[in-house]
């Protein structure tokens, strides 16, 4: 079943009010379901045929779900979780995926994952994905570009993870700090030893042990003392309060889904 089921939903939607519950209604959909009627049929079956290789390869299902609008309070990011549940696309192992969920009236979309999807797409990479890849695009109503910037993000970042290494915040401060210490510290530290090996060769003074030296042949002789009082030194310190910072990773909620939501 591929595009035809997604015609009859359309139909039936004239007939019947959308809810998630009847969205998800037990019916077999594909990993791509362009409900809202975004794509031309070259266009859906390209990425459905992408999503499907993802998919498959790296055992997370990469789904992607438009439709024409919500009709209810629940919010972007509830309906595709409860979409996510209702379906088993049969790619991700122990129901495993990643979701781009969008609703064309309101202009509202939600980035949701579940199971090892948590692992690939943490808190960072999903908003680099979504701010710098598929959001621009989305506004522009460019969506085929955008759908197929998520693809390859997607990969992008399955592969990273498969890898040992998923996508994650930036660790540039630490490069730049250990760059800084090839560069520029260990230099210093070698000049500043070879400068006082010679130091050390070149010192003919030897440090006085009296002051005899320095008084007159005769004698010396206290005939004033007075107390002037010059100035003060007050130093402050800031008292830092104590907060939380992003350790990068990924948050989920009380279910195990973790994601974001927003408008376009």
């Amino acid at each position: 079943m591929k595009k035809t089921l997604v015609a009859l939903l359309l139909a039936l939607s004239l007939v019947f009010v959308l809810t998630p519950a009847t969205l998800a209604a037990d019916a077999e959909w594909e990993l791509v379901e362009d409900l809202a009627d975004l794509l031309t049929w070259e266009q859906w079956f390209n990425l459905l045929d992408r999503a499907e290789t993802i998919s498959a390869r790296y055992r997370c299902d990469v789904i992607l779900v438009t439709i024409d609008e919500m009709t209810d309070d629940d919010g972007a990011y509830e309906w595709a979780r409860y979409i996510f549940e209702r379906f088993d696309y049969g790619y991700g192992a122990d129901k495993s995926g990643v979701m781009l969920f969008l609703s064309m009236a309101e202009r509202d979309f939600a980035l949701i994952a579940y199971g090892y999807g948590n692992t690939a797409f943490t808190d960072y990479g999903k908003d680099v994905m979504l701010d710098k890849h598929i959001l621009p695009l989305l506004k522009d109503n460019r969506y085929y570009e955008a759908f197929s910037a998520y693809l390859d993000v997607a990969e992008e970042f399955l592969a990273l993870a498969r890898d040992g290494t998923p996508f994650d915040r930036d660790d540039s401060g630490t490069i730049f700090l250990a760059k800084l210490g090839a560069t520029i510290v260990v230099p210093l530290a070698i000049a500043f030893i070879v400068c006082s090996m010679w130091k050390k060769q070149m010192k003919t003074a030897v440090t006085a042990r009296t002051a005899t030296n320095y008084i007159p042949a005769g004698g010396f002789n206290l005939t004033a003392k007075d107390d002037t009082f010059l100035y003060k030194t007050q130093t402050s310190r800031k008292i830092q309060t104590q907060t939380s910072s992003s350790r990068g990773g990924t948050t989920t909620d009380s279910r195990g889904y973790s994601g974001r939501s927003g408008k376009f």
